[in-house]
C-alpha cells in the first residue's frame, strides 16, 4: 500500500497526536482520577441533595483529605467548591449552612496539613471535629442541636468506613 502525499501529513497528525496523548496519560493521570472523582462525588452530593435524604453519604470531606495530600491545598479549594457548591445550586438547597460546611472543611484541610500523624488516625480525628463542629454549628443556626449532632454522628461513621475501605485504594492512585 502506497500513501498518496495527501495522506502522509494525516499520517503525521496521527502519530504526533498518539504522541501527546501517551505523554498526557504519562504525566497527568492523577488530574483524570481527580476530574472522575469530583464527578462522582458531585453526582452524589446532587442527589442527596434531589432527594433530601437528612444523612450526608457524600464523600466530600474524606476525598478533600485525601486531596490535600495527594495533590495540594488548591485542588482541595477547587474540589470542595465543585461538589459542595454547584449540586446546592442546581438542586435548590443552597442554604448558608453551606458556608459552614465549607469553613470547617477548608480549615481543617488546612490543619491536616500541619499535622504529621498516621494518614488513617489523622483522618479520623480530623473527621471527628468536622462532623462534631458542622453539626453543632449548624444545629444551633436552625434550633435543631439535637438531631444535627445525630446525623453528624451517622455521618462519621459513614465517613470512618470511607477511610478504611478506600483511602488504602486512593493514596497510592494519588500519590
Amino acid at each position: 500500500m502506497k500513501l498518496k502525499k495527501s495522506q502522509i501529513k494525516y499520517v503525521i497528525l496521527a502519530i504526533g497526536l498518539t504522541i501527546i496523548v501517551f505523554l498526557l496519560f504519562q504525566r497527568v493521570p492523577k488530574l483524570f482520577i481527580f476530574l472522575g472523582l469530583t464527578f462522582l462525588t458531585t453526582t452524589i452530593v446532587f442527589l442527596n441533595h434531589l432527594t433530601q435524604v437528612p444523612i450526608d453519604f457524600s464523600p466530600v470531606f474524606f476525598l478533600s483529605i485525601i486531596i490535600t495530600a495527594t495533590l495540594g491545598f488548591g485542588y482541595t479549594i477547587l474540589f470542595t467548591v465543585l461538589s459542595g457548591f454547584i449540586p446546592s445550586i442546581f438542586t435548590g438547597g443552597f442554604k448558608p449552612s453551606k458556608f459552614v460546611y465549607l469553613f470547617v472543611n477548608i480549615t481543617l484541610n488546612l490543619i491536616s496539613i500541619l499535622v504529621n500523624l498516621d494518614f488513617l488516625t489523622e483522618g479520623i480525628i480530623l473527621s471527628f471535629f468536622y462532623f462534631f463542629l458542622v453539626g453543632l454549628i449548624t444545629g444551633l443556626f436552625e434550633s435543631k442541636l439535637l438531631s444535627n449532632l445525630l446525623m453528624s454522628l451517622i455521618g462519621f461513621g459513614i465517613t470512618l468506613i470511607y477511610f478504611w475501605n478506600l483511602s488504602p485504594i486512593l493514596l497510592p492512585l494519588l500519590g
